[in-house]
């Protein structure tokens, strides 16, 4: 049995609703984790702490990050706030001495206890999930195989950690790059966090690659080979898995009616159970101030350009090229 256990988030202002309802979703099943908000951003009296009780919000700058000035003037929000994970989880690390630490992003809704993935951390110090572990259906809808080649084999939005040296050189390694290589730029390579994640495996022991969990890290990039159900008043994935949690990238409060911006494989009306786990999840981050908080500037990360619709544009002039340009 663990010790004492930590998950954590980081967000700009803008985000503190999704982060809110994530952290008490986790908690509703997970009592026994305390939760820390990293804000990658400044309170500057704009909202009150308390809200987010009993959950920890700490500023950025409390956290002293090596080079943060410069990293906040190179890389967007997104950028930023992904590139942070490596210090905010060292920082975690050796203030709070946790023996389990938990990352998720905060467009991740949890359903029933991490306890399974617990269990792993007696044979592991670092877990990791797999965008799929099985092959994509061959019908050029976004995203492709190739696609994921692009963004990363694992996904960054949650990974867990026995604080043990072999984690702590991960985040060490890992936060190394983010300096100045956690940027978007497919031409390049690069991926913000995500893609230096492939790495893991290689040059590190004691990675759990964890395939097998149906349950976890359930998403749109992964449906062809997961299927969630409603049984009674839990919901399992495969018939045969509790669904853990559920992340919902890509989810528009304008556009509920589609799975997400970054797919075009499923069609949300075919899968009603999906729609009735993402209204849910509108309405949880709605009961959190959304609408006040999502118009909130960051302090720190450069702004990010408009966008020119060139993507768009482009994909509607070779469409009957039978090919499509994807961003996910």
């Amino acid at each position: 049995m663990l010790g004492r256990k930590i998950l954590y988030t980081i967000s700009s202002a803008s985000h503190l609703a999704y982060c809110k309802n994530m952290a008490d979703s986790f908690i509703a099943s997970n009592p026994d984790y305390r939760v820390i908000i990293c804000l990658a951003d400044q309170i500057r009296e704009r909202f009150d702490p308390a809200f987010f009780a009993p959950h920890q919000l700490i500023e950025v700058e409390q956290m002293q990050i090596p080079h943060f000035t410069a990293m906040s003037e190179r890389y967007d929000i997104i950028e930023l706030s992904c590139a942070l994970k490596p210090f905010a989880g060292l920082y975690i690390l050796e203030k709070y001495r946790p023996d389990c630490l938990v990352y998720l992003d905060s467009d991740i809704q949890v359903y029933d206890s991490f306890l399974l993935l617990e269990e792993q951390l007696k044979q592991y110090s670092i877990v990791v999930t797999p965008h799929f572990s099985h092959p994509l259906p061959a019908d050029n809808c976004v995203p492709r195989e190739r696609d994921i080649l692009r963004h990363g084999l694992y996904n960054g939005g949650f990974f867990m950690l026995k604080n043990d040296p072999e984690a702590i050189s991960f985040l060490t390694w890992w936060g190394s790059h983010l300096v100045e290589e956690g940027y978007l730029n497919y031409e390049e390579g690069m991926g913000r966090d995500q893609n230096w994640l492939n790495f893991l495996p290689l040059f590190f022991e004691h990675v759990l690659v964890a395939k097998d969990l149906a349950g976890v890290n359930v998403a749109y990039w992964n449906l062809h080979e997961r299927n969630i159900s409603r049984v009674l008043n839990r919901y399992m994935v495969n018939d045969t898995a509790p669904l853990i949690f559920l992340h919902i990238s890509g989810y528009s409060f304008d556009q509920p009616e589609l799975l997400s911006k970054h797919q075009d494989r499923y069609d949300l009306n075919q899968y009603p159970v999906l729609q009735e786990l993402l209204h849910q999840f509108r309405l949880g981050v709605m009961a959190n101030d959304h609408t006040r908080f999502a118009v909130m500037e960051c302090a720190y990360a450069r702004k990010k350009k408009k966008s020119l619709g060139i993507m768009r544009t482009l994909n509607r002039m070779i469409r009957p090229l039978g090919i499509k340009v994807s961003d996910i």
